[in-house]
């Protein structure tokens, strides 16, 4: 993740993201009503902080310094600043915009699969801030044959959260879980346009929680109108009624 600037981003993943996956903690998951421009300015800034804060934390409890080598985000960091550095001295400032455009481009792709992998998918709370262990119903499914070959099986990404250390050639397909219409490349250019997102996603993510909004993660600034709009029954806002 280095070349694009985002070596932040597999402390995120494996530390952070995999744990609170299909949660309202997880700022890689999106909810149910949040289109993928909100989810883009929650999620990515969210987890450098996320980063940020679990390294801080390690490093603190091995009793060694934030602002060293030691430190993983400082590591990539680095070899960032010397390949941009170098670029520049040999092709000129002008080669700036373009690696800035094209490393949000291509770290954009991160954040759009993580929208579409978990969108609306919500793990059942046992407790405060305690929520069962990832299930492969958590994760939206994809076995299209193009983007899987692409992508080396992450589209068979059920597979990879129930099994995280499972080698992603190896990622299995299961059926009866909830399933993408399309592959990740097509499902990217859907969600690119919010309405068309909502009216390909919204009743087929309905479909496999059975119209529970309990089981739905719900963006909190649109709950009361999604709650409205698909009809579903919602003790919290009956309560609060």
């Amino acid at each position: 993740m280095a070349p694009t600037g985002y070596g932040h981003f597999f402390i995120e993943h494996n530390r952070d993201h995999h744990r609170d996956v299909a949660t309202p903690a997880d700022p890689a998951s999106s909810r149910m009503g949040e289109s993928i421009y909100a989810f883009l300015l929650r999620e990515m800034p969210g987890a450098f902080v996320r980063a940020w804060k679990l390294e801080s934390d390690r490093l603190l409890r091995e009793q060694l310094p934030r602002w060293s080598l030691h430190n993983e985000i400082l590591q990539p960091a680095l070899i960032t600043v010397l390949l941009w550095t170098t670029l520049t001295v040999w092709l000129g400032a002008q080669i700036l915009p373009f690696l800035l455009v094209a490393s949000f481009w291509a770290n954009f792709q991160l954040t759009s699969a993580n929208y579409i992998e978990h969108y609306g998918l919500l793990r059942a709370e046992r407790g405060p801030g305690k929520y069962e262990a990832c299930q492969p119903h958590h994760s939206w499914n994809s076995n299209h044959i193009f983007s899987n070959w692409a992508l080396f099986h992450l589209q068979r990404h059920s597979d990879h959260h129930a099994h995280p250390l499972r080698r992603y050639q190896s990622l299995r397909h299961f059926e009866n879980l909830p399933r993408l219409p399309s592959g990740y490349f097509g499902m990217f250019t859907i969600a690119y346009f919010p309405p068309l997102w909502r009216r390909v996603m919204d009743e087929r993510l309905l479909g496999v929680v059975g119209r529970d909004p309990a089981r739905i993660n719900l963006d909190p600034r649109q709950r009361d109108a999604l709650v409205r709009r698909y009809q579903l029954r919602d003790s919290a806002v009956a309560a609060s009624g």
